[in-house]
């Protein structure tokens, strides 16, 4: 089974660039794009506040040259992250990761900072990914306060074939 990995990053242009968007691909693809490895967010006014708070969203879009069966996802954020989700063209989710935060003062559990991120495994076959087919990545985060060195990262495997 042919294997490829995709890391897709939600963050806004920038003189801070990241490294390419699609890595490893059966070609050596190499996608040239403008993103920033980390980002700021300044703290919301009330005239920000969505419904459910002041919530930072990002969002971004990438046409998949070559799909194939998504087999693992999970996203990277950090302090303040609320969870990313990963979406078909046709809205469909294809995964969502959320944040798991720390509650303690030990190594790997400390109070406030994102201890781990939950994970998608789909039933093999049963998420398909069509080539040519554009993925949206949203990535949320709490601007009640300000943060510095956020990531919007979200890194998923594709089967070529099952």
């Amino acid at each position: 089974m042919a294997k490829k990995y995709l890391i897709l990053s939600s963050s806004s242009p920038s003189s801070r660039v990241a490294p390419p968007l699609i890595s490893n691909g059966p070609k050596g693809l190499n996608v040239t794009h403008n993103c920033q490895v980390e980002y700021d967010i300044g703290r919301c006014n009330t005239s920000q506040k969505h419904d459910n708070g002041c919530i930072d969203v990002k969002r971004t879009s990438f046409p998949m040259i070559k799909g194939g069966y998504v087999i693992y996802g999970v996203a990277h954020q950090h302090a303040g992250g609320l969870g990313s989700t990963l979406y078909g063209q046709d809205g469909r989710v294809i995964c969502t990761s959320l944040p798991k935060y720390g509650t303690g003062k030990q190594a790997g559990n400390e109070k406030g900072y994102i201890v781990g991120m939950t994970t998608c495994y789909p039933r093999p076959g049963s998420v398909k990914i069509m080539d040519g087919e554009t993925l949206t990545l949203v990535s949320d985060y709490s601007n009640s306060k300000p943060h510095t060195g956020l990531m919007g990262l979200f890194y998923f495997l594709l089967a070529e074939r099952l």
